[in-house]
C-alpha cells in the first residue's frame, strides 16, 4: 500500500518538479545586480526587449513546417537556439528591472518630501512583476515542451512603468551622479 502510494507521488510530482524547481530556482538565487552608473540610466530603454515576444512565436515555426524539404532536426536546433536566446533576455530582463527597482528605491530614501505613496507603488510594482514573472517562468518550463506560448509583454509593462516614473522618484537635490 505504501509503495503504491510513493509510485502515485512519484509519478504526479515528478513532472512538476521538472518544471518547479528551476524556476524556484531563479527566484531565490539572486543575481549580483551590478554597478548603475547614471550612464547606464541614460543609456536604458526597455524598447530592447521588444524582439523578445517574437522569439518564440508560432508563426516562424508554423511556416518553417509548410516549406519543402521540411526537416525535423532542424525545427528542433531552430526551436532549442530560440529558447536559448529567450532565457538570455529573460535574465538580463529581470537584472535590468531589479537595477531600476533599487535605483527607485535609492532616489526614494534621498527625498526629503513623504514618500509612502511611491514605496506603496514601488512594492506593488515590484509585486506585479514577480507574479508576472512567474507566469512567464512557468509558461517558458512549458514552451520548451511545445505545451504552451510564453506572453512577455506582461514583464515588459512593469519594467516601463518603472523606468518611465523613475526620474520623478528624484528630489531636485539628489542624484545618482553624487553617488
Amino acid at each position: 500500500m505504501t509503495s503504491s502510494i510513493l509510485l502515485v507521488l512519484a509519478i504526479v510530482l515528478g513532472p512538476s518538479a521538472v518544471v518547479l524547481v528551476p524556476m524556484l530556482r531563479r527566484f531565490f538565487f539572486k543575481q549580483a545586480i551590478g554597478e548603475i552608473t547614471p550612464q547606464w540610466l541614460e543609456e536604458y530603454s526597455p524598447d530592447r526587449y521588444r524582439s523578445m515576444a517574437n522569439l518564440l512565436a508560432n508563426d516562424d515555426f508554423s511556416f518553417l513546417l509548410r516549406q519543402p524539404g521540411f526537416e525535423l532536426k532542424l525545427y528542433r536546433k531552430l526551436r532549442r537556439e530560440r529558447l536559448a536566446i529567450f532565457r538570455q533576455y529573460l535574465d538580463r530582463l529581470v537584472l535590468d528591472f531589479r537595477r531600476l527597482h533599487l535605483t527607485a528605491r535609492m532616489l526614494t530614501a534621498q527625498n526629503r518630501e513623504d514618500s509612502t505613496e511611491i514605496a506603496q507603488r514601488l512594492f506593488k510594482l515590484q509585486l506585479d512583476f514577480n507574479l508576472a514573472l512567474m507566469r512567464t517562468e512557468f509558461e517558458y518550463s512549458l514552451c520548451r515542451y511545445g505545451l504552451a506560448t510564453v506572453h512577455v509583454q506582461r514583464l515588459i509593462e512593469p519594467l516601463r512603468s518603472l523606468s518611465e516614473a523613475l526620474p520623478g522618484y528624484a528630489s531636485p537635490s539628489y542624484s545618482l551622479a553624487t553617488q
